[in-house]
């Protein structure tokens, strides 16, 4: 989760490549409402110079589970993200005149350590709600049975109060 920059601030690369994993034991994320990362959280990318400064470009890529939100189901989901931003030495100080850039990483005696970058990126990536598939048609509200599976003989009657008096033109049966 560590990366020497030495070789990159010295002008001996031009492009610093990594390639690397965090282990899931080294993160303690599993707490937010059951959610369950299940690999190891994948991360590749780049430093670079563009213009006079450092910038880096992050691919990240992990799986987690969790349950359906509308049909209750456990299901798994493959997540990619991106992190990129401006390379910044020394301690995170908010400075003037680094305007234009969404994220600024922060580096100490030429060494990057990326795992708190990561591990929010992962956090703001995780959806607010999760479904087994796009078009999930979730539970009866009357009878509980998965719609997705069987169709149940519940009769729905979801008239919007404010248009419930138009029902009284219609013909008694």
């Amino acid at each position: 989760m560590k990366i020497d920059l030495s070789s990159f601030l010295d002008n001996g690369n031009e492009i610093l490549y990594f390639d690397e994993k965090i282990d899931l034991k080294d993160l303690d994320l599993n707490k937010k409402n059951g959610i369950t990362i299940v690999s190891p959280i994948e991360y590749k990318g780049e430093i670079f110079r563009a213009d006079g400064e450092k910038l880096i470009n992050i691919r990240i890529s992990y799986k987690y589970k969790e349950i359906c939100h509308r049909c209750l189901q456990p299901t798994t989901k493959n997540v990619e993200t991106a992190l990129s931003g401006k390379l910044v030495e020394g301690k995170k100080v908010e400075e003037e005149g680094e305007e234009g850039y969404d994220e600024l990483i922060y580096y100490e005696d030429d060494i990057l350590d990326l795992k708190e970058y990561i591990i929010n990126q992962v956090i703001l990536s995780l959806p607010m709600k999760t479904l087994c598939k796009e078009d999930c048609k979730g539970l009866c509200p009357k009878c509980g049975a998965d719609l997705n599976r069987s169709k149940c003989d519940c009769i729905h009657e979801n008239i919007d109060p404010r248009l419930e008096k138009l029902k009284e033109f219609l013909p008694k049966s």
